[in-house]
C-alpha cells in the first residue's frame, strides 16, 4: 500500500510540472536554462565584455545584457539609464554620445566590491551592442533586456535590424533560439511582436514582498497574444503558479538566484530557467 501510495504522489508531482499537450512555443520545451545575469557579474563588473567572456567560460546557456540608445543613435549595453553608479560620471545615457561614453571607465567600484581580473582600463569601456555580437560571435545565445523605452524613440526597430543583421533570429542546432528579448515594458514586447512575431518575448513581472505570483485571466490572455513566457522573482515562484503557466505554453524563468539549493528547488518545481549572477553555481 506504501509503494502504491508513494507512485501516485510522483505520478501527480509530475503531473503538476507537465506542460501542456500541444507545445507551440519558440522556447525549449524541457531542461534546465542558465542565464549569466548581467554576464558573471559576481566575478567581472556587469555588462562589460570581460563579464560575458567570463559566463561563457563557466558554461552558461544564455548572457542576459541591459541595451539603451546613445544621443546619437547607437545600442550601448548597460543596465541603468544613467552613467553614475558603474562609471566616474554622471548624467543619463541618452545625453551622451558613443565617443563620449567610450571615455569612461565601467569598472568603477564606486563602495561596491568587484572582482578585476588584471585587465587594463580598455576592457571595461562601455561595450556597444554590436560589439558584444562581434566578439562572442555565435558561441553564446542571448537574453536582451530592453529598458526604459519612453526615453528611447525607435529602440525596437534597431534592435530588431540588428538581430537580423547578425542572424539571431533563428534556433540553433539543439532548437534553442539564439536569442530573446525580455522587458517590465509591455508596450515595447507588443513593438518587436509586432516588427518580428518570431523573436521569443518574455514578459518581467515583479510582485510586492511576500506576495505569491498570479495574474488574472485577463491579463494571462493578454500575455498569450505575444509572449512565450514570463520572467518572475524567484521568491514569488509557486508549483501552481509554474503548473498554470505551464498548461498555457508558457515558460517561467526566474531571477535573481545566486544560491545553488534555491536553483535546485526551482529546476524540480518545473521552472525552465534561472538567472544567475553566478553561472557557476550548479557546478560541483
Amino acid at each position: 500500500m506504501k509503494k502504491i501510495i508513494g507512485i501516485c504522489i510522483v505520478l501527480i508531482l509530475l503531473s503538476a510540472c507537465s506542460f501542456g499537450a500541444d507545445w507551440d512555443n519558440p522556447m525549449p520545451e524541457d531542461g534546465f536554462i542558465i542565464v549569466g545575469h548581467r554576464g558573471a557579474s559576481a566575478y567581472e563588473p556587469e555588462n562589460t565584455l570581460p563579464s560575458f567572456e567570463l559566463a561563457e567560460k563557466l558554461d552558461a546557456d544564455y548572457i542576459e545584457l541591459d541595451v539603451h540608445l546613445t544621443k546619437d543613435g547607437e545600442l550601448i549595453v548597460m543596465h541603468d539609464d544613467e552613467v553614475d553608479r558603474t562609471t566616474e560620471s554622471i548624467g543619463k545615457i541618452k545625453d551622451f554620445t558613443l565617443t563620449e561614453l567610450k571615455e569612461l571607465n565601467a569598472n568603477q567600484e564606486k563602495g561596491e566590491i568587484v572582482a578585476v581580473t588584471g585587465r587594463d582600463k580598455d576592457a571595461y569601456e562601455i561595450p556597444t551592442l554590436r560589439e558584444v555580437f562581434d566578439e562572442m560571435e555565435n558561441d553564446i545565445h542571448y537574453v536582451i533586456e530592453l529598458k526604459d523605452t519612453e526615453q528611447y524613440v525607435g529602440i525596437e526597430k534597431k534592435l530588431v535590424d540588428l538581430m537580423k543583421e547578425y542572424e539571431l533570429i533563428e534556433k540553433d542546432s539543439k532548437g534553442h533560439p539564439k536569442a530573446v528579448i525580455h522587458s517590465f515594458d509591455k508596450k515595447a514586447l507588443k513593438e518587436v511582436h509586432k516588427l518580428e512575431p518570431a523573436i521569443p518575448l518574455l514578459q518581467l513581472i515583479s510582485f510586492d514582498e511576500d506576495e505569491e505570483a498570479e495574474i488574472s485571466k485577463k491579463e494571462l490572455k493578454d500575455l498569450l497574444s505575444y509572449a512565450s513566457g514570463v520572467g518572475v522573482s524567484y521568491e514569488a515562484i509557486t508549483p501552481s503558479f509554474v503548473n498554470k503557466m505551464h498548461k498555457e505554453g508558457l515558460v517561467v524563468h526566474a531571477y535573481t538566484v545566486n544560491d545553488a539549493e534555491v536553483a535546485l528547488r526551482l529546476k524540480a518545481m518545473g521552472v525552465n530557467g534561472v538567472h544567475t549572477n553566478e553561472p557557476d553555481l550548479l557546478d560541483e
